[in-house]
Order: C-alpha cells, then sequence, then structure tokens
C-alpha cells in the first residue's frame, strides 16, 4: 500500500451567508457552526457579509474568524463585480442563503477549488460540489444537481451543530419533566409569537415553568419584559443566550415549544425531551415534516392535550430515545470527513465485484513484496490458502464486500479494496455494524495518488449496498506513512484501536438513516 503523493497545501474556508442580525441570522449561525467544527482542517477561515453590524462583527470576532464586510450592492452582482479580488483557486467556498440561486453559483464557481451549498429549499438548480440540507427524509431526487460529481448531504447525521449542544459527558444528569417549558421562536421573532405562546402555555396547570428565550435583535424588548415581569415567578425571560447558557438551558427544560429550524436541533442533540414545533417561516417546512415524521416532535397544536397528560413523561421519554438515535454526537466526525473528501481528486479508476476469475491476480498483489512488508503478517500467502479464502469470502456476499479497481482507460487491474462485515458489541450501548476493511494497488499503480481515492471509492461502495453499516474501519501498521497519509486524505479520523501491537486504527463514520 504505497501512495507517494505529498500533502497538498491547507486551503482556506471562505463562508459567504445572505443574513444579519436583522434577518437571516440562523445563516450566519450555521456557517459559525461549520466554522467551528471544521476549524483544525483549514488554514484560514473567512466570513463574508454585507454591511454587518457592530454585534454580529462582535459575533465573529468571538468566534475567531475574519471578517470581510462586502458593499450593500445587489447580491446576483457580486461574482463578477465584488468576489473576484476577495477570492483564491483553493478556495472552499460555502454559500447559506436564499439570494445565491444558480446563476449565482455559476458564476462564483469557477473562482474556487470547491462550492458547497447550505439549503432548505431546494428551490432551484445546484451548480455546487456538495449540497447540505439538515432536514431528513430529502434524496437526489428532491433536487436538480448540476454538477457531474455533485453529492447531496441530507438529513441531521450532517447537521452543523455548535459544541455545547452535546451530549455533556459523564453520568447521565436527572431527566428534566416536562413541566418546565421552553419557548424559543427565532432570535428576531418579527411575528411575536413568543409572548402569545409563553401566555398560552402559563394557563396549563400542568406546566410548572416557562422560560422564553429571544435574540437580541428582539424588536419590542421593553415591552416584552415588562408584560413578562406582571407574570409572576412561573415565567423567566432570557435574551442572546451564549451558546452554553441555552443548552445548559435546554437541559433543564423537559419539554419545548420551537421554530423547526437549528434550535430544534439543539434541542435534540442537546438531551431532547417532548418537543413541540411551531413554524414561524415558509422555509421550515421540510424541517418541520422530518421531525414529526420521524418522531422526533409533536405539533404545538396539541401541546394543551399533551403537556396536561399523564401520559406526558412517558411520551417526552418515548420523543427523546428517538432524538437520540439521530443526534449521536457525531454530526462534527461527518462533516469533516465529506469536506476532506471534497478535495480528493479523482482516480480514473472503477470499482466491479470480485469474481473467482480474478484469483491469480490478486494472488500476485497480496505476495508482492512491498505488499508483504507492510502487512501484520509478512509470510506469503500459499496459493491452498488464498483460494480456499476467497472462495469462502465470495460465498458469504451478506459479510464480506471485494472489490476490484480496473483503470478506466485500459480495464486493467489496479487494485482491491475489500471489507469484512462484523458487529462491536461495547457494554451499555447498542451493536454497532462495521465494516473493516484492506486495500492494496498493483505495483504499477503506486506513487500517483490513488489510494485516497480508491479509499474513498470502496466506502461510498459499501454504504451504498450495506446501508446499516455505521462505520468503516482501517488497521494498519503505524509505521505505514503512505497509508497513513491516504486514510487521511481519504477524510478518515483516527481512534482508539484493538488491533495488533503496532497498528494505527482509522474510521469512517455513516450517518443515520434519516
Amino acid at each position: 500500500m504505497v501512495d507517494t503523493l505529498e500533502k497538498a497545501p491547507t486551503p482556506r474556508l471562505v463562508l459567504r451567508a445572505d443574513g444579519n442580525s436583522q434577518l437571516g441570522l440562523g445563516h450566519v449561525m450555521r456557517l459559525l457552526a461549520l466554522a467551528e467544527l471544521l476549524r483544525a482542517d483549514f488554514s484560514e477561515i473567512t466570513f463574508l457579509l454585507q454591511t454587518p453590524d457592530t454585534a454580529l462583527a462582535n459575533l465573529l470576532q468571538e468566534a475567531a474568524v475574519e471578517l470581510v464586510a462586502l458593499p450593500a450592492a445587489l447580491v446576483a452582482a457580486e461574482p463578477a463585480t465584488v468576489l473576484p479580488p476577495l477570492l483564491r483557486p483553493t478556495d472552499v467556498l460555502v454559500l447559506d442563503g436564499y439570494g445565491f440561486d444558480f446563476a449565482y453559483q455559476s458564476a462564483v464557481r469557477s473562482l474556487v477549488a470547491h462550492l458547497v451549498c447550505l439549503d432548505d429549499l431546494h428551490a432551484f438548480p445546484f451548480a455546487a460540489d456538495l449540497v447540505l440540507n439538515p432536514a431528513g427524509g430529502l434524496t437526489t431526487a428532491h433536487y436538480d444537481l448540476r454538477a457531474p460529481t455533485a453529492r447531496l448531504l441530507a438529513g441531521p447525521g450532517y447537521a452543523p451543530l455548535r459544541a455545547a449542544f452535546g451530549r455533556p459527558a459523564g453520568p447521565a444528569a436527572p431527566v428534566a419533566p416536562p413541566s418546565h417549558v421552553l419557548v424559543c421562536l427565532g432570535g428576531a421573532d418579527p411575528r411575536h409569537l413568543t409572548r402569545a405562546t409563553a401566555a398560552a402555555l402559563l394557563a396549563l396547570p400542568a406546566v410548572a415553568h416557562v422560560h422564553a428565550v429571544v435574540g437580541s435583535a428582539y424588536a419590542g424588548w421593553a415591552e416584552l419584559r415588562a408584560w413578562a415581569a406582571a407574570q409572576g415567578p412561573r415565567l423567566t425571560l432570557h435574551r442572546a443566550l451564549p451558546a452554553g447558557q441555552l443548552a445548559a438551558l435546554m437541559r433543564q427544560c423537559g419539554a419545548a415549544v420551537l421554530s423547526p429550524s437549528t434550535v430544534s436541533y439543539e434541542y435534540c442533540a442537546a438531551g431532547g425531551g417532548l418537543l413541540l414545533t411551531l413554524p414561524t417561516a415558509d422555509n421550515q417546512h421540510d424541517l418541520d415534516h422530518f421531525l414529526r415524521a420521524a418522531g422526533l416532535a409533536l405539533p404545538y397544536p396539541t401541546a394543551p392535550n399533551v403537556l396536561t397528560a399523564a401520559e406526558a413523561p412517558r411520551l417526552a421519554e418515548q420523543l427523546r430515545q428517538a432524538q437520540r438515535r439521530h443526534f449521536d454526537g457525531q454530526q462534527g466526525p461527518r462533516l469533516r470527513q465529506e469536506f476532506a473528501a471534497l478535495q480528493v481528486p479523482a482516480a480514473p479508476l472503477r470499482l466491479r465485484l470480485v469474481q473467482a476469475s480474478d484469483s491469480a491476480q490478486l494472488l500476485a498483489w497480496t505476495n508482492d513484496p512491498a505488499t508483504r512488508q507492510q502487512s501484520f503478517d509478512p509470510a506469503p500467502v500459499p496459493l491452498a490458502r488464498h483460494e480456499a479464502w476467497l472462495a469462502g469470502q465470495l460465498a458469504q456476499p451478506a459479510r464480506y464486500l471485494l472489490l476490484l479497481a480496473e483503470a478506466t482507460a485500459t480495464n486493467e487491474p489496479a487494485g482491491l479494496i475489500r471489507f469484512a462485515l462484523n458487529t462491536i458489541n461495547e457494554p451499555g450501548t447498542e451493536p454497532e455494524p462495521t465494516a473493516t476493511l484492506s486495500y492494496s494497488l498493483a505495483p504499477e499503480c503506486r506513487g500517483r495518488g490513488w489510494a485516497a481515492p480508491l479509499l474513498l471509492a470502496g466506502t461510498r461502495a459499501v454504504l451504498a449496498a450495506l446501508p446499516h453499516v455505521a462505520r468503516v474501519l482501517g488497521e494498519v501498521k503505524a509505521d505505514n506513512v503512505a497509508s497513513v497519509r491516504a486514510f487521511r486524505r481519504a477524510g478518515y479520523g483516527e481512534v482508539a484501536g484493538t488491533g495488533p501491537v503496532g497498528s494505527r486504527t482509522f474510521a469512517w463514520v455513516a450517518a443515520p438513516v434519516a
């Protein structure tokens, strides 16, 4: 397993949000969460915003990202007039906003190395290499993806969430009762639904306390605060809570009335409970539908019946368990591996299933001196043992997947990647279906930078064929520098392993089926 390609310079991550403190702040916050998750993988992170106000500039400064203020011009004109001197050919550009339509994407695509779009409307075609929609239940059939190798990442398994909203390590805290209700209907809440919703909840005798949260951009704060002061001790009003404080508050509330937006995902990830969704904008349709269809939330109009029912604690726990299945704390590793994979150039290879007639070729690669040197067992493999091994693996397609790589130009065999399925059982956790891989390249194909693309193509193939697999693992000798580099380039992260002494283990984390 030899791949001598040197590691390319770390690119810059450029984030362009169509939003400000008054409108579209959710786009900004989503990209800030993404920046937090990807910080270790990029040499620089730059935020592009039109005329940011002081509060937003301070927020970005606290997040330690560079801010470039754009003029208040037409968004559609940016690729031709504003962006060319600001972008580099090696940049990864991420767009989040409704003004970045297909024409905008097409115009900006040539200015950067890779283009990513965060989306929740699928309202126009996309020229991006990667489209990310945190709503579940979506497939490429919902999208018009125009880039030849474009990928869609959909579902909460890829939701960019700030680290504060992960479940805390250590012993589990007591579960909060559903009689304590969190209300958060958007930072600005332009329709002023917070007051009406809090009042309706306070009218329910089963509700012991309501915590209402608004953002710094909320208009009419003085009036809301005066009203809240007259409601008595069952209502606490909060404004512009930092992520850590909001997450702590969520864990104190066993029920929540939230807009079906990022805040609902944050609640599910932080611990969850009896989630009631109240849409506040048209662009929340997909997320609202998914949350309810997947058993993660109930519609807000059911609140009077649900919160006053004797079954409320049981129902809250039922939703909490479903939320934990979808929000497993692995969103960050998944996004990091996908952004790394985005930068792996495709090799001129295609994969097909191994056949019995490939036996001689596979044995020749297996016994190649360089391959044996990097194997955990360096002894040559006898023909009889090899043939028995291959026959046994081909006879169990539900447990083994063997893929031969062929050069697209010549149809000549170029390498092998194979997967063995097993289940890892750890105390206190659900059994985890895992595929462990090994790979090799033909001697004449080494040194071309094909190892990482082979790993990536094989990983995509096994997850498509066996969608129940939770992780893909690879174990290599610690001194196999080329393979270590290949796994990292392909997006694999190093994890603690139980492999042979002197080995290193790398993992690809699959997304829950959404």
